[in-house]
């Protein structure tokens, strides 16, 4: 019996929630199980170059024979191989089955009698959503001995939702991939903020938001980051200003905390390049640091030196810039002169490729660290 229209629009809308929320995508398949009367349906990538497929999400698949398929057989399946040589992979197509082998040569496989009897699917049809560098994500369903193979019925049926399927692969791809820059940004130990050109946060990593929930020195005011001391406010919102207007940013920032606790280092650099972002959505123009002196731990010492050729004396005052301290506090603790440090810093700056602290303070951020012994 063919779908209603309201029936797959249904399915079109859920191929939608799935793409935002992918622990829905087998409630996807399980429509389309129920609307083409198949046993099992799989949403899978297919390696075509590599020859190997991994299903992302399935019904009607126990999770013994998914894990099996993406252990091994999903690199003998020859509906894929002898479909790829026939050039039948292609972007919106729809594949029946003998379309993509022959019956006697898929009955001699190892992937029919090993996975495909066991798994009661021994009849298929692939829609191919996209072809991207020799990857294909395909929505395969599957039906049993019992039942008849798919025919041109039920590939008018995938044909329908093919373009909502796109779309919806689309917003999956997109979505994560952000999730995933997320999960980094969130795993940094120093705060990351990204804000617009009227200064309002659209974006704070995990780090940043217990900063800022804390509210010990920094907080949100009306959508915008501002520092509870006044003089420090007043040099935060200059900083950000020249980084909106793509000038030199400032040296870092220090803004003090009530609880007495050394003061944050803010810094801002201009985003030269623009964020790929959702239409309709707020541009980030700038990303703010957030560096914590009394959380961050200070640069090894031997991995400074290997990196960026410095000397003993100065991957030592390194270090201690790296702690949040001033040049006249890295000087009173080693007990040299001020003139001395300027001059250790000059070349740490040439060896390092940057030309202030609040640069040098970013870029040690970013390494690898040891606590001190």
């Amino acid at each position: 019996m063919a779908l209603s229209e309201t029936q797959l629009l249904r399915l079109a809308l859920s191929s939608y929630e799935a793409a935002t929320e992918p622990e829905l995508w087998p409630v996807f398949l399980k429509g389309c199980v129920e609307g083409l009367r198949a046993d099992s349906a799989v949403l899978q990538i297919h390696d075509l170059r590599q020859c190997k497929s991994m299903i992302v999400s399935a019904f009607g698949v126990n999770s013994h024979l998914k894990a099996s398929y993406n252990d091994h057989y999903g690199k003998v399946n020859v509906w894929r191989n002898e479909g790829f040589a026939r050039g039948r992979y292609v972007a919106g197509r729809t594949n029946l089955c003998d379309e993509l082998c022959p019956r006697p040569l898929l009955e001699k496989s190892e992937f029919f009698n090993d996975y495909l009897v066991p798994l009661n699917g021994v009849n298929c049809m692939g829609t191919i959503i996209a072809v991207q560098n020799s990857c294909a994500p395909t929505l395969s369903v599957l039906r049993g001995r019992r039942k008849p193979g798919f025919g041109e019925a039920e590939r008018k049926i995938a044909n329908v939702l093919l373009p909502h399927l796109s779309r919806a692969w689309t917003i999956y791809q997109r979505l994560d991939m952000l999730r995933a820059g997320q999960s980094v940004l969130d795993a940094l130990s120093y705060g990351v903020a990204f804000l617009t050109s009227t200064r309002s946060v659209v974006y704070c990593n995990r780090w940043a938001e217990c900063v800022i929930r804390e509210g010990d020195g920094l907080s949100l005011s009306g959508g915008r980051l501002c520092a509870a001391d006044s003089i420090a406010e007043a040099s935060l919102q200059e900083m950000l200003l020249r980084a909106i207007s793509l000038r030199t940013p400032a040296v870092a920032v220090s803004v003090p905390r009530r609880s007495c606790r050394r003061a944050y280092q803010v810094v801002a650099a201009p985003l030269r390049a623009p964020l790929e972002h959702f239409l309709g959505t707020p541009t980030p123009s700038l990303v703010v640091f957030i560096i914590d002196p009394e959380t961050a731990r200070p640069a090894d010492l031997d991995l400074l030196i290997q990196l960026y050729g410095l000397t003993p004396k100065e991957a030592v005052v390194t270090q201690r810039l790296s702690e949040g301290k001033t040049v006249e506090q890295v000087g009173e603790e080693l007990q040299i002169r001020y003139e001395t440090v300027r001059t250790h810093l000059r070349r740490i700056f040439s060896k390092t490729q940057t030309s202030r602290q609040s640069e040098l303070l970013l870029l040690l951020a970013r390494l690898p660290v040891t606590k001190r012994t």
